[in-house]
């Protein structure tokens, strides 16, 4: 199983993709991969304009552009990545969320600062690419409780299906929401256990030990 997108195929003039373990960067982009913008992420909630081919950004986990030819991505190997694209083909965006990420509101932040362009929400569609699962991200008592109660308007079992697991699935779901995002498609995959046919991992998995490799997600205004 790969990610794909129906309401991003169906966004005129861009290209999208998103990274496997065979394939780090996806075929669509790879046309573009020289005007890729230089970046560091580091589970932040900063914001970049993308308006160069080669852009350096330095510390960013959120990435925006109306111009032609130059890819806004990020890369994971867990973590949640996040494509956004207006309906007429216009602008996209992209981000980069871990758990810190999306504690702390890096879905929020690239909103504020599209809104604040004028940007509306319901003229946009999104997708959530593979990242751990809640089947496989065990993490701390004292995490899964702060995001139980950072999100206490939820139940506590979307958000903590299990002892000590946490839900990005869910997580990611209810910050598209509350940013006014209602349109968008969610695959379900999980990096550390889906396997391809022949038994193969599928995608990089930082949990399970792939620490120096990561996929690619992103688009293109093409």
């Amino acid at each position: 199983m790969f990610a794909t997108s129906p309401l991003l195929d169906s966004v005129p003039g861009i290209r999208y993709g998103f990274g496997t373990a065979r394939h780090l960067v996806p075929a669509s982009l790879s046309p573009h991969w020289q005007a890729v913008p230089s970046k560091l992420q580091v589970h932040g909630v900063n914001v970049v304009e993308i308006t160069h081919a080669g852009q350096q950004c330095e510390d960013a986990d959120a990435f925006f552009t109306s111009v032609a030819g130059i890819p806004v991505t990020v890369i994971t190997a867990d973590c949640v990545p996040l494509l956004f694209a207006r309906r007429d083909g216009k602008m996209i965006a992209v981000a980069h969320a871990g758990w810190r990420g999306l504690r702390y509101g890096v879905i929020r932040a690239l909103w504020d600062t599209l809104k604040a362009r004028g940007e509306d929400p319901a003229d946009w569609v999104a997708a959530i690419g593979a990242h751990i699962g809640a089947c496989c991200f065990e993490v701390s008592e004292n995490l899964a409780d702060e995001f139980v109660q950072h999100l206490a308007h939820v139940p506590a079992s979307d958000i903590r299906p299990q002892h000590r697991h946490l839900n990005l699935n869910a997580i990611a779901e209810l910050e598209l929401r509350a940013a006014g995002i209602v349109n968008f498609d969610n695959p379900r995959i999980c990096t550390m256990c889906q396997r391809q046919h022949d038994g193969r991992f599928a995608y990089r998995s930082y949990r399970r030990g792939d620490r120096n490799s990561h996929q690619h997600t992103g688009l293109v205004i093409v």
